[in-house]
């Protein structure tokens, strides 16, 4: 039988994911309301959502701590290691 459990990173998806939906209604619905044109507001609601979940989930995501990039001591693409106004 399957495990039907939620993991961390699939609650976590959905609820950036619902934040962004709630946010861009409200700014849909604002602002169709003040221009008038709720077709035009439902399409800016559309992006802001969108946007705002985007951008929840880059805040959110987690770093590795051993990444390649981050490691202060790591060979170049020449070969070389540390540079010569590095301390080795």
């Amino acid at each position: 039988m399957a495990d039907h459990d939620m993991s961390s990173g699939e609650a976590r998806q959905r609820a950036t994911w619902g934040i962004g939906i709630a946010l861009g209604m409200v700014a849909g619905v604002a602002t169709g309301s003040a221009l008038d044109n709720m077709g035009l507001g439902i399409a800016i609601g559309i992006a802001v959502g969108l946007a705002a979940a985007i951008g929840i989930m880059q805040i959110g995501r987690r770093r590795r701590p051993n990444a390649p990039e981050d490691a202060p001591d790591a060979p170049s693409a020449d070969g070389g290691g540390a540079g010569p106004d590095e301390r080795p």
